[in-house]
């Protein structure tokens, strides 16, 4: 859509070189294409528009600021941290920034001598010093990852998903702020811890498949999904490996504490306690559970898109459910006792 004004702008600048404001719109248009294509995952796109925004706005901070995300994105983190500097020497603030300078600077001493498995969907780090398990590999576990949530989803990406495998150690050093229990992360990358000793294959594959389903939700709902249904969806596809006890739901219904639909994405706080954050993520794993199971997953995917178009996910449930939110919750209340008698 911007090809057309690109090109009239072009034409302008030839004709009149020194024009300032034919030139800071045709680098707007040069921004906008590279923010577009960083959304879509083309990163050749992406640095292709750079490259022609540099070539006529050389001091660019936004550019220079998006240069560090695509960098940052595909584990390229001193050039990353370089195209960010850059962007601070030309004047972008703190706000602007925001923490990807300390961010970088914190990950890049132990991820920078990662070493590197790469394949045609996975762009797979991890310590060169950390102990590989026998009879496990985690690339054949990513992949049925792929295969087996992709299904349900109908969605395989084309891009690579960065994957860092952390000694135990170094994961909570660079996640500081995440409590114990958390088993692994996605902010854009896979991260997860591979604990030491005995390995438990059913527990790592079960966040593996929890972290990439949040992958798969991210880029269908383009960020939008409500934490509670982003949760319950992957323990949804987690639960293949290693479903949840649901102690903390058991007890809940049976105190009639259980948390309303409205509120329960407020559930996932990290400054709640261990036993408040199960109810929340034991909850949404029912609920969503309830949904596929009542409606099937081809439903749950169109609700997903309507969210994905800036729909409320309540409208978005309402309409494709064909039923108001109150019920809707209601009947999921009502089949409860069953659902958990038959996870004992």
């Amino acid at each position: 859509r911007w090809e057309l004004a690109a090109q009239q702008l072009q034409e302008a600048l030839r004709l009149d070189d020194a024009n300032v404001q034919f030139r800071t719109n045709l680098s707007n248009i040069y921004l906008n294409q590279a923010q577009e294509a960083f959304r879509r995952h083309q990163t050749t796109d992406a640095l292709d528009a750079l490259n022609r925004l540099f070539a006529i706005a050389p001091s660019s901070r936004p550019g220079q600021i998006l240069l560090g995300d695509i960098e940052y994105g595909r584990q390229r983190l001193k050039e990353a941290k370089a195209a960010w500097n850059q962007a601070k020497t030309l004047g972008a603030t703190e706000r602007e920034l925001g923490d990807r300078l300390e961010r970088v600077t914190e990950e890049l001493p132990v991820e920078s001598n990662f070493e590197r498995l790469t394949q045609a969907y996975f762009d797979l780090r991890y310590e060169e010093q950390l102990e590989r398990p026998v009879g496990f590999d985690i690339r054949d576990a990513l992949l049925e990852a792929r295969r087996t949530v992709g299904s349900d989803f109908a969605y395989w990406p084309k891009h690579k998903l960065v994957v860092l495998i952390y000694s135990a150690e170094s994961f909570r050093k660079l996640r500081q702020e995440t409590p114990e229990w958390v088993g692994g992360q996605f902010d854009g990358k896979i991260r997860m811890p591979l604990p030491s000793g005995q390995l438990d294959t059913p527990a790592v594959k079960a966040i593996l498949f929890h972290e990439y389903t949040h992958a798969l939700i991210e880029d269908l709902t383009g960020g939008r999904c409500p934490t509670w249904l982003n949760e319950g969806l992957a323990d949804y596809e987690a639960a293949r490996h290693q479903p949840r006890p649901l102690l903390r739901l058991r007890e809940a219904h049976g105190q009639n504490h259980l948390v309303p639909w409205s509120s329960l994405s407020e559930q996932f706080s990290y400054s709640l306690s261990h036993e408040a954050v199960s109810l929340g993520y034991e909850q949404s794993y029912s609920i969503a559970h309830y949904l596929v199971q009542r409606y099937g997953f081809w439903r749950v995917r169109r609700a997903l898109k309507t969210i994905h178009e800036g729909t409320p996910w309540e409208t978005a449930l309402t309409g494709e459910f064909r039923i108001k939110l109150p019920k809707l919750e209601a009947a999921w209340r009502a089949e409860l006792p069953e659902f958990l008698t038959a996870s004992q």
